[in-house]
């Protein structure tokens, strides 16, 4: 355990309309076994309604490290995550959205992890989804370990391990180095960074679910139908910065879009399902996983109800407004 640390970290918080959810991420960032080393905790609020604000004046008033930076609007996460990273000189950061969770172990076990090797610059660890207002569903995603690829690009680009920003913990100076997020991605605008610093610097990987990561309907990509297409946008703009990730696009939207369709067939929406896994089909035609998710995709719809029940009832209930099938 890592409590005896000087302080040494930045919590770094996003927060828009999530006055229910926002109280609660703060608490498991001041409930931490670490909690010693967290020098400061930063909400970047973009605008949120009053209800909201007067949850956030309320926190203020909970301890001395916190600090709410009230923002006009409008400016999305990226640029929240920036501001707040620019308004702290400790030296490692760690990010949390405004409606997530960390568990109490997690800053001690990034630390430790990150103090190992110094060519480490930023450290990540598995999370658990649950559908919102229902704890008890959560259940650990499923989570590559790409650390030990000497091309971690390429890695990070064919297998997207997930890396979720509420599990991250990373060095202040290389993200400065890099500029940042850009602000000017509206979706995925993580994935975007961290490819970028991936040629740069090494990751880490803690493989504990050490994050309960909420989902809801009105997050960012709850309801989108344009998925894809950010997808799309991401891969492309970084193998525009790294030419030897452009043979290798089709291959990450067709995984992309297998996911995405597995999500769609779990959330019932079968016809969705059928397009984005012929997407998938097309782009990836001799990869197993893509035939299986074309043939999931197609089942009767009470075949496909019966296994949503029977074999993916936890997965189903972790999504968001998650209905019996």
């Amino acid at each position: 355990m890592t409590d005896h640390l000087l302080p040494s970290v930045a919590a770094v918080l996003t927060c828009y309309n999530e006055g229910p959810y926002i109280g609660e991420a703060v608490r498991s960032v001041l409930g931490q076994t670490a909690a010693s080393a967290i020098g400061a905790i930063i909400i970047a609020d973009d605008g949120s309604d009053e209800s909201t604000l007067a949850v956030l004046r309320e926190i203020e008033s909970w301890d001395a490290r916190i600090e709410v930076l009230y923002g006009p609007g409008g400016a999305r996460q990226a640029a929240q995550r920036n501001v707040a990273v620019q308004a702290t000189n400790l030296p490692f950061v760690a990010f949390l959205d405004g409606d997530d969770i960390w568990c109490p172990e997690k800053i001690d076990a990034q630390l430790q992890s990150i103090s190992r090797d110094p060519s480490i610059g930023l450290v990540y660890t598995a999370f658990a989804p649950f559908a919102d207002g229902d704890l008890e569903s959560a259940r650990p995603a499923n989570l590559v370990d790409i650390t030990d690829q000497e091309d971690l690009a390429l890695a990070y680009f064919l297998n997207d391990p997930p890396i979720m920003p509420s599990t991250v913990l990373m060095r202040r100076d290389i993200y400065l180095a890099s500029g940042g997020m850009d602000p000017t991605i509206h979706c995925f605008e993580e994935t975007e960074f961290y490819l970028r610093i991936a040629r740069s610097t090494r990751f880490a990987c803690v493989p504990t679910p050490l994050v309960m990561k909420r989902n809801r309907p009105a997050s960012i990509t709850g309801g989108r139908k344009d998925l894809l297409a950010f997808h799309a946008f991401v891969a492309l703009k970084a193998a525009a910065d790294n030419h030897s990730l452009m043979p290798k696009v089709p291959s990450r939207l067709a995984e992309r879009a297998r996911k995405l369709a597995n999500q769609h067939f779990l959330s019932g929406n079968l016809e969705e399902a059928r397009a984005v896994s012929m997407l998938s089909f097309r782009l990836a035609p001799f990869r197993c996983s893509t035939w299986a998710c074309w043939i999931l995709a197609r089942l009767p719809a009470g075949l496909a109800s019966y296994l949503r029940r029977a074999i993916f009832a936890p997965r189903v209930k972790a999504l968001p407004g998650a209905q019996p099938a």
